[in-house]
């Protein structure tokens, strides 16, 4: 593979990871919320 690709699929990669991160984040917080009261 060229380096280019393998550095944007690397990329890519990081970026799916903090999103799905993110999205977890979000999800416990609304539970949290909703659960609290």
């Amino acid at each position: 593979l060229p380096r280019g690709f393998s550095l944007l699929s690397e990329v890519f990669h990081v970026y799916c990871v903090f999103f799905l991160c993110s999205l977890l984040v979000v999800r416990v917080s609304t539970w949290y919320q909703s659960h609290r009261v």
